[in-house]
C-alpha cells in the first residue's frame, strides 16, 4: 500500500524509528502516562505488523488496547500532560490529512487515536469482509496519527 508520508514524519515511518522513538518516550515517562504510552507503544506494533508485515487486521484486532485510555479518561486524566504546547504547523503537513492537527491540543490527537483503534476493534469482527471499509486505510491513518503524536512529543 502507496501512502503519503509528510516530511515532519518520514523519519519515524521509516526503520523501525517510531518504535526507537516510543520506547525512549516511554522509558522517560512515569505512572499513568508511562501507562497509556505503553499501550500506544503495543498498539503500534500490532498496527506495523499489518500495515508492513501482511499480518491479518482479524489475527491482531482483539490485541487492539483501549483499557488504559479508557480508564485514564474516566480518571479525569489530562491527556495534555504528555506535552503541554499545541501540536506545530509543521510546513510539511500542508495539502496532507493530518495538515489540520496543526495548533490543536495534544488530547485531541490522544482522544481521536483512540477513537479510530476503538472504532476498528467494534467494527472488524463484524463486517471485516465488507469492501466498503477500506481497513489498511484505516490502519494507516491511526499509525500515521501516532506518528504525529511522537513528533509532537519529541519536538
Amino acid at each position: 500500500m502507496d501512502i503519503t508520508i509528510p516530511t515532519a514524519l518520514k523519519a519515524l515511518a521509516t526503520g523501525g524509528s517510531a518504535m526507537k522513538s516510543i520506547t525512549s518516550w516511554w522509558n522517560k515517562s512515569k505512572g499513568d502516562s508511562r501507562a497509556l504510552v505503553g499501550e500506544l507503544k503495543d498498539n503500534l506494533s500490532y498496527l506495523d505488523m499489518v500495515a508492513s508485515d501482511g499480518v491479518p487486521l482479524g489475527d491482531v484486532v482483539d490485541k487492539l488496547s483501549v483499557v488504559e485510555y479508557r480508564r485514564l479518561a474516566k480518571a479525569g486524566f489530562n491527556f495534555n500532560k504528555l506535552k503541554k504546547s499545541k501540536i506545530s504547523k509543521y510546513p510539511s503537513l500542508a495539502g496532507t490529512d493530518l495538515e489540520a492537527w496543526g495548533g490543536k491540543e495534544t488530547e485531541a490527537l490522544v482522544v481521536s487515536i483512540y477513537e479510530k483503534l476503538n472504532e476498528i476493534k467494534i467494527r472488524y469482527p463484524h463486517v471485516g469482509n465488507s469492501p466498503k471499509y477500506r481497513w489498511g486505510v484505516r490502519v494507516t491513518n491511526v499509525r500515521k496519527r501516532i506518528w504525529l503524536l511522537l513528533k509532537h512529543v519529541e519536538s
